[in-house]
């Protein structure tokens, strides 16, 4: 069972007009909040004691927000006034939802209630009450002394009325503004902030959206709970799992797209950080098994010649399985280059290579100074990658492995 706080402006309705309850213990009524918030002008403050003792049958606690405010019809002043007390009634009450009395008080406070439920990432349920006559009850007379009218509600245990309770459709309005926020975030491949802002509001959203956004921002960070999710069986395009030589091409797919990512979001210091691991795995694929001793050689008479100085191999530890590590040599792509023109393969492939790793010397100085880079060529780095992708996993790579996260945002905005 859900569990309510009421905020309520006090009107001129409020508590009842002509036998019949007002907007705020109508509310009450229906909702059964655990406590209610009423918030007074000076001119409703009159009323304080008769509001007390109309909700008295109802067992409710109550807290009373007594304001100064002469001028209920200026807008401004309940707009940051509304937003702070709401904030506090989130804090003193984190497991309920706050409804909200958009029937009472003049039109410039429902209007800064409903802006409430459009603009804050509270839990808030506005509450529209309609009239008994289901009109203006502008001309409607109160029925004589409020005090004399409370034991003869038409409302009460015998004389129990419809609902006349209508859950706004405000939020709409909220979802349509969020959607529209999300959109932004997801096409900026900003899946972490689009998640926070959908798991604030899932009572807005379907939990396939939700969990389809998690997908891509655990794929996008590497993260293997991704292949977990239910979304991983639409965008696993490796269907044989022992087949290794997909799985690499797969691997060098996802990265690839997400170095798209930040090339079209501008992130280009980012973009050359991991331009360097992408193009290497890329050239060690291409070249193939290497003999490490005929290697040793090649690189040694290649670095005498260009250095001076003689090879001295580089080694990294891999872990083989729990427990266990093992040592094993690692080039970087001038050493993959050098191999390569070894071997004499394709020129033009070569050319690729060296044309990227004119951009990874970009990388030495980011690593080494604090400096940013403002323009680089991305288009034609990425399309030699994409190419050399192709060349080097064949088969292995369906084109739609290299527009993963457009294929994911359609599906994100198609379902939100």
């Amino acid at each position: 069972m859900n569990k309510y706080v009421l905020f309520s402006p006090i009107g001129t309705t409020d508590p009842i007009r002509e036998y019949y309850d007002g907007p705020m213990l109508h509310i009450v009524r229906h909702y059964s909040p655990q406590k209610v918030y009423l918030y007074y002008t000076r001119e409703m403050a009159r009323k304080r004691e008769i509001i007390k003792q109309a909700l008295k049958p109802f067992n409710v606690n109550i807290e009373e927000i007594i304001t100064d405010i002469q001028n209920p019809h200026d807008f401004d002043i309940f707009s940051k006034t509304f937003d702070e007390i709401l904030l506090d009634i989130q804090k003193n009450n984190p497991d309920s939802q706050i409804l909200l009395n958009i029937s009472s008080g003049t039109p410039q406070i429902k209007s800064a209630l409903c802006l409430e439920v459009v603009s804050s990432h509270l839990k808030l349920k506005p509450i529209q009450v309609l009239t008994p006559i289901k009109g203006s009850n502008e001309n409607v007379p109160h029925g004589g002394e409020i005090g004399e009218n409370l034991d003869d509600l038409k409302e009460n245990d015998k004389y129990m009325a419809s609902n006349r309770c209508i859950e706004a459709n405000i939020l709409s309005f909220k979802r349509t503004s969020l959607k529209r926020d999300i959109i932004s975030l997801v096409s900026h491949f900003e899946y972490r902030a689009a998640l926070e802002k959908l798991e604030e509001n899932k009572e807005l959203f379907d939990a396939g959206v939700i969990e389809l956004v998690r997908y891509a921002m655990l794929r996008q960070n590497d993260n293997e709970k991704y292949k977990n999710l239910k979304s991983h069986k639409e965008f696993n395009y490796i269907k044989n799992i022992k087949d290794n030589r997909a799985i690499d091409a797969s691997r060098a797919c996802d990265y690839y797209c997400i170095l798209s990512n930040k090339a079209k979001i501008g992130e280009l210091s980012y973009f050359i950080l991991l331009l360097k691991p992408l193009a290497e795995y890329i050239a060690r694929h291409y070249l193939g098994y290497i003999n490490h001793r005929e290697a040793e050689k090649v690189l040694d008479k290649y670095y005498l010649e260009n250095t001076g100085y003689g090879y001295k191999p580089q080694y990294i530890y891999v872990e083989i399985k729990k427990g266990y590590r093992e040592k094993i040599i690692t080039y970087n792509l001038e050493q993959y280059i050098c191999l390569m023109e070894d071997k004499k393969m394709s020129k033009e492939e070569i050319l690729k290579f060296k044309e990227i790793q004119k951009y990874m010397e970009r990388r030495n100085v980011l690593a080494h100074e604090l400096s940013r880079i403002d323009n680089i060529n991305t288009d034609k780095i990425l399309k030699y990658l994409r190419e050399l992708i192709l060349k080097t996993f064949g088969s292995k790579v369906k084109e739609i492995n290299l527009y993963l996260y457009k294929k994911i945002n359609e599906k994100i905005i198609q379902s939100l």
